[in-house]
């Protein structure tokens, strides 16, 4: 084996592709793309794309090379389009392990094809896929990645990550992805070294509410080293850069964390926060997701720090349960203000949520539904040990409010409703009693 590649054409982007036709309308037919697009992975036509980042569920989705490996594998992808196009053109834009990992499996795709596939490449295969879908942020036992090379053969990209990436970075992405190649023919050879890791990621910030903010220090080994040590969900400084912005990342250790450390909600409060809002520095997938490693962030990890203490506290928040009949456009409201939306649609509807025992601390209901309206709910709520106030919605034009309150209702809400009226609402609700009426109006 050679070390020019002979099956791939390497073609570093400018930039990444907005979009599948951006990808389609820029490039030739038969054309594989490697975590360049700003799209979901997949093929169209004679187009592949593949990727993990966006628009998917991170723990469901294979790496980009385990991708390519199945696609190699078991869809002789490489034997049916060589046939039409040779060589192959290949984008990427990085060069990480999982990109350099993939351009392997692409150029040489006959060691995958034979009915005896180097089991030592299948390990390597299948690690990387754990560790990448987890963000490298994945518990492993870091003395058997060096036993098994792992180490070895990504150090040039653990030394390209360690200088960042700028614009006309196009021979070092490609250098770099070769070095790799050359490192995992040595390991089937049979001639692979050692690296030890010698990450020592320093702990910025811990946070009472379970998360902390970690300099890497730009090396890529620190995140294995932090999952090791138990830390799980992370704010991560990979670099400063030279222009003085940073690169991060922001992890979630857990798919069963996403109601407390809500990535996609981070994500979107730190790209507002920036100095060029209107251009897309932030972004990713729901387990995921960091600063664009080419512009970087203007936001210093302190900022980062006061920005998401408040997201994360109020996601640790009990949230207040809350059953609505009707009134849908209430429910993205009654969400960001804390509440824990039941939804029905009808009165028999209610009847059956309150005697399931379900816990409800108010109901949100217009003065009327299909088959019946507020009397008839009251009725309802007398029938509970418990008292539950009863929020009526009304439109502007409904009037007759006062009538609504003698009938039994707690409070109202006129339309159109604001987060800040929704907030009033569920702050008093411990006010409310079953013997007394609102003493104002909500509006």
């Amino acid at each position: 084996m050679e070390d020019s590649f002979q099956n791939i054409d390497l073609r570093v982007a400018p930039s990444r592709f907005e979009s599948w036709g951006h990808f389609t309308r820029s490039v030739p037919e038969y054309s594989i793309g490697l975590e360049v697009i700003d799209d979901t992975p997949g093929h169209r036509g004679h187009y592949v794309h593949f990727d993990h980042h966006a628009g998917v569920i991170r723990e469901a989705t294979m790496s980009a090379a385990m991708q390519a490996y199945i696609a190699v594998r078991q869809g002789r992808l490489m034997q049916k389009w060589l046939a039409h196009r040779r060589p192959i053109p290949v984008y990427v834009w990085n060069a990480d392990q999982d990109v350099c990992l993939a351009a392997f499996i692409l150029e040489y795709h006959e060691l995958l094809e034979r009915f005896h596939s180097d089991p030592v490449l299948r390990w390597i295969v299948q690690f990387n896929n754990k560790i990448d879908v987890c963000g490298g942020l994945y518990p492993v036992d870091l003395p058997e990645l060096e036993r098994n090379h792992f180490t070895w053969i990504f150090e040039p990209f653990r030394q390209q990550r360690m200088q960042g990436k700028n614009q006309g970075d196009e021979a070092l992405v490609k250098d770099t992805i070769r070095q790799v190649c050359s490192r995992l023919k040595a390991l089937l050879e049979g001639t692979a070294g050692f690296a030890p890791i010698t990450a020592k990621p320093e702990i910025l910030y811990t946070s009472p509410n379970g998360f902390v903010i970690a300099d890497e220090k730009g090396d890529p080994h620190s995140r294995l080293v932090l999952a090791a040590l138990g830390y799980t969900n992370l704010i991560s400084l990979i670099c400063k850069r030279q222009s003085g912005r940073y690169t991060y990342s922001v992890i979630r250790g857990s798919p069963y964390d996403e109601d407390v450390f809500q990535v996609d909600k981070l994500v979107q409060a730190f790209q507002a926060a920036e100095d060029l809002p209107d251009v897309k520095i932030w972004g990713g997938s729901n387990l995921a997701a960091g600063s664009d490693s080419e512009i970087g962030s203007s936001l210093h990890w302190t900022r980062l720090r006061d920005i998401a203490e408040p997201i994360v506290q109020a996601a640790l928040r009990p949230r207040i349960p809350v059953l609505t009949i009707g009134c849908a456009g209430l429910h993205p409201l009654l969400e960001r203000c804390g509440a824990e939306v039941h939804a029905v649609y009808r009165c028999a509807e209610a009847r059956e949520a309150l005697q399931s025992g379900l816990a409800i601390q108010a109901i949100l209901m217009p003065p009327a539904v299909p088959d019946g309206g507020l009397q008839q709910l009251v009725e309802i709520v007398r029938e509970r040990s418990e008292y539950v106030p009863v929020i009526v919605c009304l439109g502007e034009t409904d009037g007759g409010w006062s009538d609504v309150l003698e009938s039994g209702a707690a409070d109202i809400l006129m339309a159109p409703c604001s987060q800040e009226q929704i907030q009033q609402i569920l702050n008093h609700l411990p006010l409310y009693g079953p013997t007394e009426l609102a003493a104002a109006v909500t509006v």
